[in-house]
């Protein structure tokens, strides 16, 4: 009984965790994409963030996974760029159980964050799954690999202009002025996501507030609620909340879902490397 329910923990938090963080920070207010350059980037190559993932069930909190983003210094087709990599992992313990090694990265300008790669490769228990975009941000097309040996498995689509991968999204959301938001605004979320486009989805604004870190340190808070899309973790609706800091750097303190088996969170537990100082941190 015990081995089930612990399979049952992993299988859920492990497979909800990396989109939690991908669903968490799609913040665009609909204003914005007429001029998609940002006029501040609040991160810099070197700045890491790291976060533990839990799962509830009958009101119990079970630590299952890891977390991680990291920024870096890239060139690509002679252009200075960033490299940008969010990760996620099952803890050791859970590995025999469902295992999930979960990789995201996008390599963007670095004046404008147009994304100019993409890369998705999961394992998530038996299952795993590989994309390669390639795009060209001139004819607004998209080449995608679906193989890592295999070059036949591809796939050329449209994307609109302003359009974002999910990591190059997260960390051009950081770049918004939160300040132009009123409270209940809902907030477009133009995004490509498995070779698909979504122009519809939304998250809506819900003010401020004050939340504490894994390390019990208190932060100044802006708060979101995104509509998801249903799916088999998600059900329909604005079930998530999402904590960043109501400062500059924007940085995502804590992440709250309802799943469709129990509740997923994440805490955020350290950070190294941020450009500004991190005046939402309450002493």
């Amino acid at each position: 009984m015990l081995l089930q329910s612990k399979f049952i923990i992993a299988k859920h938090i492990l497979k909800a965790n990396s989109i939690v963080f991908v669903l968490a920070f799609f913040l665009f207010p609909k204003n914005s994409f007429s001029q998609c350059s940002p006029s501040d980037i609040p991160f810099k190559s070197g700045e890491q963030l790291n976060y533990d993932a839990y799962y509830n069930l009958k009101n119990i909190w079970v630590p299952a996974g890891k977390v991680r983003f990291e920024v870096s210094d890239s060139i690509y087709n002679n252009k200075a760029c960033f490299y940008l990599q969010g990760r996620a992992k099952s803890l050791k313990n859970y590995d025999s159980f469902f295992k999930v090694r979960d990789k995201y990265a996008s390599v963007v300008d670095k004046k404008t964050l147009e994304p100019q790669r993409f890369e998705r490769d999961i394992i998530e228990g038996g299952f795993s799954l590989y994309y390669n975009y390639f795009f060209d941000n001139l004819k607004h097309l998209a080449k995608v690999f679906e193989s890592k040996t295999d070059t036949t498995r591809q796939k050329t689509f449209d994307f609109p202009a302003c359009t974002f991968d999910v990591i190059s999204a997260v960390y051009y959301a950081r770049t918004l002025n939160f300040d132009r938001l009123k409270v209940g605004d809902t907030i477009v979320i133009p995004l490509m996501l498995d070779k698909q486009i979504y122009n519809n989805v939304y998250v809506r604004y819900t003010g401020k507030d004050r939340i504490k870190d894994k390390n019990d340190v208190y932060y100044n808070c802006i708060k979101f609620r995104p509509m998801l899309i249903e799916g088999t973790i998600f059900q329909e609706g604005e079930f998530m909340e999402v904590y960043v800091t109501d400062d500059r750097n924007h940085i995502p303190i804590y992440v709250e879902a309802e799943i469709i088996v129990g509740s997923v969170k994440a805490y955020l537990t350290s950070y190294k490397n941020v450009k500004y100082p991190v005046t939402s941190r309450i002493n």
